[in-house]
């Protein structure tokens, strides 16, 4: 027999049932249905006159009116009063037998006829097979993502996270379940979520792709509301219901604090550099000042008195003026190599065969002296300050010269280019060369494979040439073995116009 409800209740009850969103049932304390709404007819695949009167365990079969009915200790009222308000999911029927997870909203309601319970009733399918599939999504991926040493983190193209890792739990400072479905933009405020969101004129995959292996640095934000910087390395997931990113997070704080550290030693080491020139400006007029006047004046006792006095005093003046000779050349090496990198032009389009060219003039005597053959090949345009690239290419070519072994020197120098924009220069000479174990020694200030009265020189001219080549932010190298002949590389960068 069919139970219904007064027609007033009927009228004061159907327009805000009908405006609902969801199925809605009214159902009296005995388990039996007083109303439904349309929804109601649509999800359950009933019409309305074969529900009303019915159970609920019709659509409802084990759970709902369990929670309806009384047992001794305690009233309908009582029962009901501990439902209200909580969302309760259960099976439910459709006329056809097939069955679908719902949610239960219960809340009371009074009438005349005493109390009903409204049930507002959500098919959950799609939930509940979003959840199984991230279910097996972590049992699929679980060990992966835990075996990693970032932080990890996976988000759906809406910028929510499906999936996290325990490293992301302890970087940001949440459980799991605090970030699970939450939308990205909680960790990682600005900056990634927009990576993956596809504007007018592309794809979400192409706005994507345009990420993927690229080392994004961002700011992040902890629950207590710290931040601190991060590097995100992006990847797709494959997934067949849709397209996931995987996001590995690592916290580089530590490499900022070195890259701060690193910056303040730059600007520490330019003011001592500045000041070492400003140093070298002074002593080098100072020091040079005395002892050019001892040069002068022993160079003219040596021509005026040579052969006048005995051979003692004649060698004396000889070791004299070769010693004033050398303070000289030292004093002139040191204010050069003091003043590379802190005084110079500014790096322009230059002729590096040009500065070859005047290198070889500048050397004249000396090629002249020896009979080497220096030859080059045609050069290209780099960007250099001139007269440090003419002071390198001087240094290397008096270098090759002066290291020769019996027999006529010779000198080529060339350039190959790379891939990146730079020019790989080769200063090549066929002179006594040197064993591997010196090579790591020979830019250094002061340094000598060989007795000073063999060779002349400061000792400092290779380690003029290292610096001024990590001014212009190269690297100088060389090859050489004993009795072969040696080749010093370094590299510039390829004029703008190239």
């Amino acid at each position: 027999m069919q139970k219904h409800i007064s027609t007033e209740s009927n009228a004061q009850y159907r327009g805000l049932l009908e405006a609902a969103p969801d199925a809605m049932v009214v159902v009296d304390t005995a388990g039996e249905i007083v109303l439904v709404n349309m929804r109601a007819e649509s999800q359950f695949g009933y019409r309305r006159d074969e529900l009303v009167g019915h159970r609920i365990t019709a659509i409802i079969p084990a759970g709902f009116a369990e929670r309806l009915i009384a047992d001794g200790a305690r009233s309908a009222a009582e029962a009901l009063a501990q439902q209200i308000g909580t969302g309760i999911e259960l099976s439910a029927r459709r006329k056809d037998g097939t069955e679908f997870p719902i949610e239960i909203m219960l809340s009371p309601l009074e009438s005349d006829e005493g109390i009903l319970v409204t049930a507002a009733i959500r098919d959950i399918t799609v939930r509940k097979t979003a959840e199984r599939d991230l279910m097996q999504m972590e049992a699929k991926y679980r060990g992966l993502l835990e075996a990693a040493p970032d932080a990890m983190v996976v988000v759906d193209e809406a910028g929510d996270i499906v999936l996290v890792n325990i490293q992301a739990e302890k970087q940001f400072g949440y459980r799991r379940d605090e970030l699970l479905g939450e939308k990205v933009t909680r960790i990682i405020p600005h900056g990634f979520a927009e990576r993956l969101i596809a504007d007018s004129q592309r794809s979400d995959s192409d706005a994507l792709a345009q990420q993927i292996g690229t080392g994004l640095e961002l700011s992040a934000q902890r629950k207590d509301g710290s931040t601190f910087p991060i590097e995100i390395m992006l990847s797709p997931l494959t997934n067949p219901e849709e397209m996931l990113v995987t996001a590995a997070i690592r916290d580089i704080s530590a490499r900022k604090q070195a890259e701060v550290l690193l910056q303040l030693k730059i600007a520490e080491l330019s003011r001592s550099n500045e000041e070492l020139a400003h140093f070298a400006d002074i002593a080098s007029h100072d020091l040079q000042e005395p002892l050019r006047m001892v040069s002068s004046y022993t160079q003219l006792l040596a021509r005026r008195y040579k052969g006048r006095l005995d051979d003692d005093a004649d060698e004396f003046i000889g070791f004299a003026v070769d010693g004033a000779n050398r303070m000289q050349r030292l004093i002139q090496d040191l204010l050069v190599y003091s003043r590379v990198g802190t005084k110079g032009k500014e790096l322009r389009d230059t002729s590096s065969d040009q500065a070859v060219q005047l290198a070889i003039r500048n050397l004249g005597g000396v090629i002249a002296d020896s009979g080497a053959l220096v030859t080059h090949d045609p050069l290209p345009d780099v960007r250099a300050d001139d007269i440090q690239l003419i002071q390198l290419f001087q240094n290397l070519i008096a270098n090759a010269i002066k290291y020769q072994k019996p027999g006529v020197p010779t000198v080529h120098v060339s350039a190959v280019s790379d891939t990146e924009g730079t020019w790989m220069f080769s200063v090549e000479d066929n002179g006594i060369g040197m064993e591997p174990k010196y090579l790591d020694r020979i830019f250094g200030m002061f340094q000598r494979l060989h007795k000073r009265d063999d060779y002349s020189g400061t000792g400092i001219g290779l380690a003029i040439c290292k610096k001024i080549v990590e001014r212009h932010g190269g690297v100088v190298t060389v090859e050489s073995q004993l009795g072969q002949g040696s080749t010093f590389r370094f590299g510039l960068v390829a004029s703008t116009a190239a």
